[in-house]
């Protein structure tokens, strides 16, 4: 296939099936070199199942996957030149650090072991704990020694699923920079795997989100967030989001009028007159002395920067808001939005609920 070695990645209709369930549903994806690539989605959305498939730690009834270059869904593991970064930290627990490093650049048949693997301790930060066995070092050191040793075996493309799911929020945050940092510096890519969407969006060049086997959009963490191409994508990134359903009316330039049975509203987007829904994060709705949409205020909670509030609309609908202006509960108050912070998509003909659904 002409284009692949500019590719680290290439993943062309991957299909795997397992008794009464498709895992991955012809799955395709690209991933350049050097590109920090995560992917995210609820369990059970087959994300590390694509990790195992790329890895060669399961094969796939279907579909094909290139690594800089060359099929490799035939070649098992040890033959496809990848580091395996997983939350369970598989460390021989008799070796020292630098062991468990040497040992993975001599399996490979890389040359000067010993320099490599001090090289690689060294890279990662962990050098002066060489001579630690895995019990004498943290969740986090035990970590890097596993970095390290994928750097010692060669490999230029690091798949790792959910690789700080054992550790301490801090730990982890700190972590995650290190390895990024350490990526760019060394011309790594990374395929990272997690359900942390923060984690993902904090460190990813571009994010894959995946729902029911399928990969429903990839694009940059600021994309995902605020131009989501689907519904679910609309409500899985972020966590909280407010679907307000109307009809297209009309259009002005980038926008389109939605009806929303209270008043008119714009939003951003395509899509032909007709039944439609419009996504606004509870960030982006404002108090305001003016709106079509008005109601009161049902709840009240601090969350620290801001306060999150329920507002109950005058026709019974509920939306969330996220304001650092302190109302009353109880209060009326009206509510606006940029035509640009609101995003409108057709009605989903199986319907709202079963669009937004997780599983």
């Amino acid at each position: 296939m002409r284009g692949l070695s500019r590719k680290a990645l290439v993943v062309t209709g991957l299909t795997k099936r397992y008794p009464g369930v498709t895992a991955l549903d012809s799955v395709s994806l690209e991933v350049g070199e050097g590109e920090y690539f995560a992917v995210i989605g609820p369990s059970g959305s087959g994300k590390s199942t694509l990790l195992k498939c790329i890895a060669g730690l399961e094969r796939p009834d279907g579909g094909s996957v290139y690594i800089f270059g060359r099929r490799v869904d035939g070649l098992p593991p040890e033959e496809r030149g990848v580091g395996l970064i997983f939350q369970e930290i598989y460390l021989f627990p008799h070796m020292t650090a630098r062991s468990n490093v040497v040992y993975a650049a001599v399996a490979r048949g890389v040359g000067r072991a010993e320099d490599v693997a001090r090289e690689a301790l060294s890279a990662v930060g962990v050098e002066v704990r060489a001579r630690s066995l895995p019990r004498e070092l943290s969740l986090g050191e035990q970590q890097k020694v596993s970095l390290a040793r994928a750097l010692a075996s060669g490999a230029r493309l690091l798949l790792m699923d959910e690789p700080y799911g054992s550790m301490d929020p801090r730990t982890a945050a700190q972590l995650r920079y290190e390895v990024r940092r350490l990526a760019k510096s060394l011309g790594l890519t990374v395929i990272h795997v997690t359900h942390n969407q923060e984690e993902a969006m904090a460190v990813a060049d571009r994010v894959a989100v995946m729902r029911r086997g399928r990969v429903e959009q990839v694009g940059s963490p600021l994309e995902l967030y605020l131009r989501p191409k689907s519904l679910f994508v609309a409500r899985f990134v972020g966590g909280e989001n407010n679907f307000l359903e109307g009809e297209v009316v009309g259009r002005d330039g980038p926008y389109v009028e939605v009806d929303l049975g209270v008043g008119a509203v714009k939003a951003f987007g395509d899509v032909e007159p007709g039944r439609a829904v419009v996504a606004v994060r509870p960030e982006k709705l404002k108090f305001a002395e003016s709106g079509v949409l008005e109601g009161r205020v049902e709840a009240r909670e601090f969350l620290g920067k801001v306060y999150k509030y329920v507002v109950r609309l005058r026709d019974g609908r509920s939306v969330l808001v996220k304001s650092r202006e302190r109302v009353a509960q109880g209060a009326p108050v009206k509510l606006s939005f940029d035509p640009l912070d609101a995003v409108v998509f057709p009605y989903p003909p199986e319907g709202l609920a079963e669009a937004l659904r997780y599983e």
